[in-house]
């Protein structure tokens, strides 16, 4: 019987090795999981220990094939380690497509560097990493690691479909609790993907094909299949967190990570008391506090401190002249606080696309921190990016805008939604007087205002030199050929968030001749040509994050020598994403007014309409390349 029994474990270990193997091979990979791939996850298993409140195991085993370049990203063979986050294990293997074995790199040949990124001055952090440049795809890569963490802070969070253009073949996710440590959890979007449900925080996905990337896709996190996991006790660097909600979680954070950060010299207290004893509400003090730091300061990163979470002093950044996000928005609290003003700091997930603080699950969440002057002067939150020198007051559309956000206070930690920017304040108008020459030639004076967010593209002009200006309105208006700007003159009212171009512009060639026609498009400077890619079945529903208006008022002389004789017929569109007019009148002094308007709204849309919305794109663009035709006397 004994034999018997060693006979069967026998066996199992040898077909379990045989099944590995097959996943060392390209050829054993299902047809329907190439489609669209750069890359196949083969095998993917995440098993998290959590042996106490300050001791978390994390096992990873984990088989890659790599079709192309851009599935190189797939391989995650990258480990960061510090005194809290010790490497135990560390391999990989490499095979070609047939399964043979090219190459094995072993812990301490994996290449080792502090992780110190681009802007970063110091770092209490390494990494170890995979450097390796295939000689043939596809490859396949086994990666295998232990990591110990003490700050247990971070616990990796499951995601099984990991990018566009990845398929998963199989990935687990376990998650063993061999202590007494509450752990909370938050499934999203499980049964959508046909996820397996093993047993309590036990999971596996299996045959999930790839996602062809799709444009105005939302965002990843917002659809995909998604565990998160925390702790609702936990560590970072030694300091013991409580976590059951955010209240709790903020007020750890504030006993923990801001309560001696916020000193300044008496040297610096009194100067931003005399510099603001002439303001008489809080909100002239808040302006020329923000204004003082933004021109003392600048942005570089710092990631030391219980986990990169904590700013580092108010006083080191007045002293050094620099900080983090992190250290500029304590810094400028500090001043505010000092001046009467009531400051709190915000953590959020910064980026051009809008990502929210998931206000349902209490974590170590988001990249970026911004300060919060809540209900200044009684009225509404004012939001201050810190890390910016040249933002306007209380300015943070395109980046911070729209979102909700973690904010500290003395009591814990509350989930705000910061500003929003709608669609009649994202404002571009532009008016011009354009002479249209008789050779084909173009000149004209434009005055364009931007204000909202469309102001956030405009205001770094302030720092080009003539030369970068030239080169950026040739790429502005790259549909004018030989585009020049004869002259310019820029005004940045910070006050009003209003930018205005006035601009002197000469085109060589803009219309052509036919004979005794000369032809030549009417919407001269603000033209939409770029039209989204048709897509027969699209998959994936479609965001538009902000909307905005851009409203065009043209009059255009033509020659002496010309009449006017063919112009566009006026265009009128109203969908569900917006509304566009366009309007050619023809006068009797031989010049022509255009007036045109488009207004685009932000929503979320289903993949069903992204044909329509494609349409009225197109449409769009075909009436702002519409010709008209003067003829010679």
């Amino acid at each position: 019987m004994k034999n018997i029994t060693i006979l069967a474990v026998c066996l199992l270990v040898f077909q379990l090795a045989l099944s590995q193997e097959e996943l060392f091979t390209s050829f054993t990979i299902p047809d329907p999981l190439k489609v669209n791939a750069n890359a196949v996850i083969r095998k993917n298993d995440v098993t998290i220990i959590i042996n106490d409140y300050d001791d978390v195991d994390i096992e990873t085993d984990r088989i890659v094939t790599v079709f192309n370049e851009s599935g190189m990203r797939d391989i995650q063979a990258i480990e960061s380690y510090d005194a809290n986050r010790r490497i135990k294990k560390m391999n990989a293997v490499i095979y070609n497509s047939f399964g043979a074995e090219t190459k094995e790199i072993r812990k301490n040949d994996f290449n080792d560097q502090s992780a110190v990124s681009s802007g970063t001055l110091y770092s209490d952090n390494r990494v170890k990493y995979l450097n390796y440049l295939p000689i043939d795809y596809p490859f396949t890569i086994h990666y295998t690691s232990t990591l110990q963490l003490k700050s247990t802070a971070f616990i990796p969070s499951w995601s099984p479909v990991e990018y566009f253009h990845t398929s998963t073949e199989s990935s687990t996710y376990k998650v063993i609790n061999n202590s007494d440590v509450e752990v909370k959890f938050k499934e999203s979007h499980l049964e959508d993907f046909s996820i397996e449900k093993l047993g309590f925080l036990n999971y596996k996905a299996t045959d999930i094909p790839a996602i062809k990337s799709e444009v105005y896709s939302p965002d990843f996190h917002t659809y995909g299949p998604l565990v998160k996991v925390a702790l609702q006790r936990f560590s970072m660097e030694g300091v013991e967190g409580s976590n059951e909600e955010w209240t709790d979680f903020g007020k750890w954070m504030n006993d923990n990570l801001l309560h001696d950060v916020g000193d300044l010299s008496d040297d610096v207290r009194e100067e931003i008391k005399t510099l603001t004893s002439g303001a008489t509400t809080d909100i002239e003090k808040a302006k020329i506090v923000y204004q003082y730091m933004q021109d003392r300061s600048r942005y570089i990163s710092v990631q030391v401190g219980i986990g990169g979470w904590k700013p580092i002093s108010a006083t080191e950044v007045h002293t050094l002249a620099y900080g983090d996000c992190k250290g500029l928005s304590n810094y400028a609290k500090a001043l505010m606080h000092e001046v009467g003003v009531k400051a709190n700091y915000a953590v959020i997930y910064g980026g051009s696309n809008i990502r929210n603080i998931d206000k349902s699950f209490s974590s170590t969440q988001g990249n970026h921190v911004v300060l919060v002057l809540p209900k200044l002067n009684g009225e509404k939150d004012v939001w201050l990016e810190c890390t910016s020198k040249t933002n306007p007051f209380g300015f943070i559309a395109g980046f911070t805008d729209d979102r909700d956000a973690l904010v500290i206070t003395d009591d814990g930690g509350e989930i705000v939604h910061t500003t929003v920017y709608p669609t009649e304040g994202n404002l571009q108008y532009a008016e011009a007087q354009i002479e249209l020459k008789a050779d084909g030639s173009l000149t004209g004076a434009i005055k364009q205002q931007v204000s909202g967010y469309q102001y956030s593209f405009k205001d770094q002009l302030d720092g080009y030199s003539n030369k970068e200006l030239k080169s950026y309105y040739q790429q502005y208006w790259d549909h004018l050929n030989g585009v020049s700007v004869i002259s310019h003159l820029l005004n940045n009212d910070k006050d009003k968030v209003l930018y205005t171009e006035e601009l002197e512009v000469e085109v060589d060639k803009y219309s052509s001749k036919a004979g005794d026609l000369l032809l030549f498009q009417p919407v001269v400077f603000n033209r939409t040509t770029a039209i989204p890619k048709k897509m027969v079945d699209r998959k994936l529903d479609f965001e538009i994050d902000r909307g905005y208006i851009d409203k065009d008022h043209y009059f255009i002389k033509t020659p002496l020598e010309y009449k006017i004789d063919v112009m566009p017929e006026s265009v009128e569109i109203d969908t569900k994403f917006g509304h566009y007019s366009l309007k050619i009148i023809a006068k009797e002094d031989g010049v022509i007014e255009v007036k045109r308007e488009l207004m685009m709204k932000n929503g979320k849309f289903t993949s069903g309409d992204y044909s329509s919305y494609r349409s009225f794109r197109k449409k769009i663009a075909k009436a702002d390349q519409s010709k008209g035709i003067i003829k010679l006397k």
